[in-house]
């Protein structure tokens, strides 16, 4: 992969204790149900056997990403991410990560755009906090729009504008309906 775009500002969110709580998810969608699983089982293959605990990995990840080791911070995240499979917040910091990478050609492109919208996808899914999941779905609207997919684009990010206003996500929100 060509990580030559991904920036150590990439951060691992960490909601204030007050956080809210999200509502019912609703939005769901039996493709990246599926891709979820696959993407899991690849990563847990990738990964291999893990023998850290999932907080040193953390500061490991952290410490690759300052020194702009993106391929070892996104196999550390992979780590993270099998060790602790219920963490939304791994998972969102993989998708975020992973939508940042600069493509080396369309398939890889493409690949990229699907696996961010998997992870965002499963981080929806298990995040308790209403900004992840609004961050999540931005990150998945994003990847259906870049593909032009519509429909789930739009579904998306309206859901995301629904937990969080953005700027951003309204115009390209806007855009995409008409």
């Amino acid at each position: 992969f060509a990580l030559a775009c991904v920036t150590s500002s990439i951060s691992l969110y960490s909601p204030p204790a007050a956080a809210q709580t999200s509502p019912e998810r609703t939005f769901q969608r039996e493709d990246l149900d599926e891709a979820a699983v696959r993407l899991e089982g690849q990563i847990k293959t990738d990964a291999g056997q893990v023998t850290k605990p999932a907080a040193q990995l953390r500061r490991e990840m952290e410490e690759a990403f300052k020194k702009n080791d993106f391929r070892l911070g996104l196999q550390l995240l992979g780590q993270i991410v099998t060790v602790a499979p219920e963490d939304g917040a791994s998972w969102l910091r993989l998708a975020r990560s992973v939508s940042q990478i600069r493509p080396a050609n369309d398939r890889e492109r493409t690949l990229l755009l699907e696996r961010a919208a998997t992870a965002g996808y499963i981080a929806y899914e298990r995040t308790e906090i209403a900004a992840e999941q609004g961050e999540a779905l931005q990150i998945i609207g994003r990847s259906f729009a870049e593909r032009r997919v519509w429909r789930p684009a739009l579904d998306a990010l309206r859901l995301s504008l629904d937990l969080r206003e953005a700027a951003d996500i309204r115009s390209l929100y806007e855009r995409l309906r008409d």
